[in-house]
Parts: C-alpha cells; structure tokens; sequence
C-alpha cells in the first residue's frame, strides 16, 4: 500500500530543521550562495534588451549554481553530510545530474506551452481553439506530473538511482498532499515578501532593513523547500541508500 504523506508533520519539520539549523546549512553553501543571491540581484536591474550577452551569462551561472546549493542542502537533511571546512564550491557528477533532472522536469511542460501559443499565429477558428484547449490540458498533466516526480533530484543529490517509474509509484495518491505541502512554503513567503517589500523606497536605513530582511527571509524558504523535498523523499520513496537500481534507473 502506498505511503501517505503527514502534511503537517512534513511541514513542522521542515520549518523547524531550517530554523535550527540555519547557521550550518548557510556555512555548507555561503560561496555559491553568495554569488547565486548577487547575481539574482544583479539580473533584476539589467536590462535584457540592452545587454542580452550579460543577461545570459547571468542566467547561465545562477543555473550552474543552484544545483550546487541543492545537492549540499539535501545531503546533510537527508545524510548529515556536513564537510569541514569554510569553502564547498564544485561542481561534479550529482551537480550534473541534479541539473539534467530540472531540465527534464522544465521540459515536461514544452508541449502544452508550444500548443498553446500556437494559437496566436493562426487566424480564430475552429483549430486554433482545439489546439489551444489540449494546450492547457497538457500544462495541467505536466503540472500533475512535475510535482510528483521532483522527488528525482534528492534522489540524485545523494547518489540514489533516479527512477521514475518507482518515484511515480511511490507518490501515486499523494498530489494532492505535495502541492498543500509546496503551498504552505510558497504562500507564507510571498505574504511575507509582499510586507517586507513595501517598506522598499523610504529613506536609507529603511531600504537596508528592507533588504537585510528579505535576504534572510529568501534564504530561510529556500532551505525550507529543499527540506521539504527531502523529507517527502525520505518518507515516500524511502531513506538514501535503500532503493536498488532496475532497468528503470539512469
């Protein structure tokens, strides 16, 4: 019988493990996070048209980087792999594979996009609105299918084999628990990002406040979003290192 996912206790646990172990978890990643939050930064205030050649080298580290981020953050949740030391910045095979999975998580949603923008370059008839309808209907299985199978990347985050028929199996029945445990993460952030962000455009000390506040506030939900993934993985698909390869397994 299929797991079902406690979205409380997933929830309570994420937030607490990111409270309490803040300080370390931003030791594990405070390089590449460091340069991933200026250049996020950086990315807002350029202008695309003006500077495309910036725009995408900015886009193309803050995309190298975040697998960086992720995999340290899911390690120690899922391991308590917590290396000594005051630099971790690399690179290597679960990086690579970690960003393959988004990859292919973002690329689930190509064909519902392409079917639905179509539409707009064909005269309004009959076609158009078909082809515009199986668009949406395909974003919305895209979606279905996205938020299951994102308990792929801690699975190659700690060097388990990325299955996606065992992933599926194992979150069948908890959608609906995945998408009430993301949205407890999301809402809470923007309400917050919202308040905060107000407070932007005063006098001086305001916007530094504003600032130093947001930036903890986005570094605090980022560890709480990959703790909840880990948490899901470990009690949906099981701890790291239980899962045997298959034919299914990359």
């Amino acid at each position: 019988m299929t797991a079902r996912l406690d979205i409380a206790a997933t929830v309570g646990e994420a937030y607490r493990g990111a409270w309490n172990h803040l300080g370390e978890m931003v030791r594990l990643i405070w390089l590449p996070g460091a340069l991933y939050f200026s250049l996020s930064v950086a990315g807002v205030f350029i202008d695309v048209e003006q500077n495309r050649a910036l725009a995408v080298v900015i886009n193309l580290a803050t995309l190298f980087l975040w697998p960086i981020i992720a995999v340290a953050w899911h390690r120690f949740i899922l391991m308590g792999d917590a290396p000594p030391g005051k630099f971790h910045f690399s690179f290597g095979r679960r990086e690579a594979r970690y960003l393959i999975v988004s990859v292919f998580l973002t690329l689930l949603f190509a064909p519902g996009v392409i079917l639905s923008a179509t539409p707009a370059f064909l005269p309004a008839n009959m076609t158009a609105s078909l082809l515009s309808f199986f668009g949406v209907l395909l974003l919305m299985v895209a979606i279905y299918f996205m938020v299951r199978l994102t308990l792929l990347l801690p699975a190659v985050s700690v060097g388990d084999p990325v299955n996606p028929r065992l992933v599926l199996e194992r979150t069948r029945g908890n959608f609906w628990r995945l998408v009430a445990v993301f949205a407890a993460i999301v809402l809470p952030m923007f309400v917050i990002l919202f308040l905060v962000g107000s407070l932007v455009g005063g006098n001086l000390v305001m916007n530094v406040a504003a600032v130093a506040v947001l930036s903890l506030v986005l570094i605090l939900f980022a560890i709480v979003n990959i703790a909840v993934l880990s948490i899901a993985y470990r009690e949906l698909i099981g701890p790291p290192g239980t899962q045997a390869p298959d034919s299914g397994d990359y």
